[in-house]
């Protein structure tokens, strides 16, 4: 199949990133400087797919019920990233193409890190980030490697892709960052919005970990906790959960689409997600399309729309539920807190 290559300089690129996020605006520089962004994604599309298979095998020799599937970066995400940090640049940005791990436990995402990273592959590691030891503002937890794209195809060697590695728990953390964020229209995971809300995700992020740690009764009454508890109540977060859930049944079950793409339509107005599939040999078809809808979409706030790819719809399901409002696992885990701190009150009296 024909691969999509890189068709700008970096410099070009680099000066398209910087255009796209200043305040002047001239229709036909605008175009061209959206247009070698889009050129600049979409040519991470074969260093992803690449490094996948690497990645699949040393995930699935550690646990065999992992998740492993790609993405290409949201236009929306790699502008605000660009104004909101300080120096980046367009060229420089190591996330626009991503695979992602998740895994059962914590310990298991160490040793997926472990085997991914002491294993043989041509491609570079060039920094990891320990985000379970060091989590982020936000509470976020995790493992992140960038690798560079080190293989036979040179046209692709300035190509970096993150890759990210959480548990289950930290995984259904996240997805309920992104679900409130989209629904509540704030950047949650970028640190941004409501105080509540920023407040609620930091002190589940420590009683998850408590989760994980199998401390949960152990640390009923501390402080975070029963803030935690408050924020819980305050926010009415059970509720809300399920008041953004969407329907997903008209994706079918099929669980044999091995290399499809999917472009997801969220659609925050209707609570509706629209689904585009293509075949592994409409990648560029894919890409286009993203774009364009992306385009459509770019001053609607109803509309949020990104391109994915995973073995199957089940799997797309479980390693991307955030597009399909799917807060299961993070309500079931906020009801696990909850429950703890009923029986810690029970065993007390």
């Amino acid at each position: 199949m024909t691969w999509i290559e890189l068709e700008y300089s970096k410099k070009a690129v680099r000066r398209a990133g910087d255009y796209l996020i200043c305040e002047e605006f001239d229709i036909d520089t605008y175009l061209e400087s959206y247009e070698a962004l889009d050129n600049w994604r979409s040519s991470h599309e074969y260093p992803i797919q690449s490094m996948l298979g690497y990645f699949r095998k040393k995930s699935f020799g550690i646990d065999s019920e992992a998740v492993v599937v790609r993405r290409l970066k949201r236009t929306p995400s790699i502008l605000a990233k660009l104004k909101r940090e300080d120096g980046m640049k367009l060229d420089r940005m190591e996330d626009i193409g991503g695979c992602r791990v998740v895994v059962s436990t914590k310990d298991q995402v160490y040793e997926v890190r472990d085997a991914i990273v002491d294993g043989r592959t041509r491609n570079i590691l060039r920094r990891q980030r320990d985000y379970i030891k060091e989590p982020k503002d936000s509470g976020y937890r995790g493992i992140h490697l960038i690798y560079r794209y080190n293989g036979e195809k040179r046209q692709y060697s300035a190509h970096s892709i993150e890759l990210q590695i959480r548990s289950k728990v930290q995984h259904s953390w996240a997805t309920a960052v992104e679900v409130v964020g989209t629904f509540t229209r704030q950047g949650l995971k970028a640190s941004q919005g409501h105080e509540a809300w920023l407040n609620f995700f930091k002190l589940a992020s420590i009683a998850f970990e408590d989760i994980e740690n199998k401390k949960l009764a152990k640390n009923a009454e501390s402080k975070d906790r029963l803030e935690l508890i408050k924020y819980i109540e305050r926010l009415g977060v059970l509720h809300k959960l399920r008041a953004f859930a969407v329907s997903t049944k008209h994706l079918g079950n099929d669980k044999k689409n091995k290399d499809d793409y999917f472009l997801l339509i969220l659609e925050v107005d209707k609570s509706n997600i629209k689904v585009m599939r293509f075949s592994r040999h409409q990648i560029d078809s894919a890409t286009k399309k993203y774009a364009e809808l992306e385009t459509e979409f770019k001053d609607n706030k109803d509309k949020d729309v990104v391109l994915v790819s995973a073995e199957s719809v089940h799997g797309l399901k479980k390693a991307y539920p955030n597009y399909f409002a799917d807060t299961t696992e993070f309500s079931k885990n906020i009801v696990r807190v909850l429950e703890a701190n009923k029986a810690f009150h029970r065993t007390s009296q």
